[in-house]
Order: structure tokens, then sequence, then C-alpha cells
């Protein structure tokens, strides 16, 4: 099953007119979407913004992106309050598996440049 992003209770959808007013946000709901997918949580609510950008924070320091600062993180997400996924790859997991899987293959990586 493919990933659908459900973007029918997003705050920045409009409803009269089926899309969001700004193509703009169409774009950011969908990166969103697949940032969901990566991290492992399946909507945007008031209660998952903090985890969604300490995930989002700890991918920045496992993969050495320039990090960035949680108001930088959360503003695009206050945005997309109610945004949902579907699918094969939206999961719900603890913090810590989260962390857990991709530090596996964050080694798995380096094995293999190593070895190969």
């Amino acid at each position: 099953m493919p990933l659908e992003v459900h973007y029918v209770n997003d705050k920045s959808w409009n409803p009269e007119t089926e899309k969001f007013d700004d193509p703009k946000l169409r774009n950011e709901a969908d990166d969103i979407g697949h940032l969901l997918m990566a991290i492992g949580i399946t909507e945007v609510t008031d209660l998952t913004i903090p985890e969604i950008v300490i995930r989002t924070m700890i991918l920045d320091r496992l993969y050495r992106r320039e990090e960035r600062s949680s108001e930088v993180l959360t503003t695009p997400l206050k945005r997309h309050v109610g945004l949902k996924i579907e699918g094969r790859w939206a999961g719900t997991e603890t913090r810590w598996k989260f962390t857990s899987r991709h530090a596996k293959g964050m080694v798995r990586d380096i094995t293999n440049m190593v070895l190969n």
C-alpha cells in the first residue's frame, strides 16, 4: 500500500474548494507526510508536534544535517495540524525504537562502506 497523505482535516485545507489556497502549502503538507512516515508518527496534532520535532532533531544529528531550531521545525507543523498519513509505512513506534532503527541502519551503511 502506498503512502496516502490525508488533507481533509489539515488546518490549511479549504473544504469549500477542496484544495489548499496556496500550492506551496500542498507541497509542504506532502513533505510533512513523508517526514511522518520516516519518524513513525501518523498524525500532526498539538500533542504530537513536540515528538515530531524531537525525532526530526534526532535525524538531523544522526545524519549530520544542519541543525534547525525547534521553532523553525514547529512553524510548518502548526500550519498543518490535522494532517494524517496512511499506508504500509505509516506506523507508530516509541522514540527508542525509532532511534534504534535509524542507528542500526547507519551501522549497516558504515559496515558496507568499509567491507565492500
